[in-house]
């Protein structure tokens, strides 16, 4: 019996104790993990991650504070639209923003050379330069809807073509994601200006207006 008890193991919902010689009770520290410490240890890295979150407080009240306002009365159908716009919009350019500071690293990662990394972005932001130029001519004769479309379409293929590890596939991304950033900041506000303007028949004044909440 005096065996047994030796042996004995104690099972409690938060942590896992030991009955030792003694009776005393030995905690295993590792298998205790306190609530939120994961999160303090992620903040806690470096002065960057422990500024993430005042830097997000600021953002959101000077953003309250900057929000345009207009005087007008807005007409019927006038909110809808901007929400339906401005939610597409901000998935959009949220798509483009997001994966921009991990590609240095995701190229390095895959064991390329500082020269073989500039030369992708070259490629991308020299694609993004060169089909800048007839853009939006090719957005009033193919439609700014087919445009919008062409724009997501570009950018899920760029996306695909990161996770291949082939020099010329990472390539044809770049220069699909200079097509599809050419796209996002030209035909969306053309088509928005259009179904304003002429679909709507909404005013000048709350053309700028929807133009400040962009």
């Amino acid at each position: 019996p005096f065996r047994l008890k030796e042996e004995l193991t104690v099972r409690q919902p938060v942590s896992r104790c030991s009955a030792g010689f003694r009776g005393e009770i030995m905690v295993d520290s590792h298998s205790f993990d306190p609530v939120g410490a994961t999160w303090l240890e992620y903040f806690g890295q470096s002065f960057y991650h422990q500024t993430i979150v005042p830097l997000l407080v600021l953002t959101v009240i000077l953003a309250w504070f900057a929000a345009p306002s207009t005087s007008e009365t807005l007409p019927l159908g006038f909110r809808s639209f901007q929400i339906r716009y401005l939610a597409g919009w901000c998935l959009c350019v949220a798509a483009d923003w997001l994966q921009g500071p991990y590609v240095y690293a995701l190229y390095s990662a895959y064991g390329y050379s500082k020269n073989e990394n500039a030369r992708l972005f070259v490629a991308g932001f020299g694609s993004s330069l060169v089909f800048g130029c007839f853009v939006g001519s090719l957005a009033d004769q193919f439609g700014r809807k087919k445009s919008a479309l062409a724009y997501c379409l570009c950018y899920i293929l760029s996306c695909m073509t990161k996770h291949v590890n082939i020099y010329w596939v990472l390539m044809l991304g770049r220069i699909l994601g200079g097509i599809a950033t050419s796209l996002l900041f030209s035909c969306f506000e053309c088509w928005m200006v259009s179904e304003h303007m002429q679909r709507h028949n909404f005013s000048g004044g709350l053309l700028g207006y929807m133009f400040g909440m962009m």
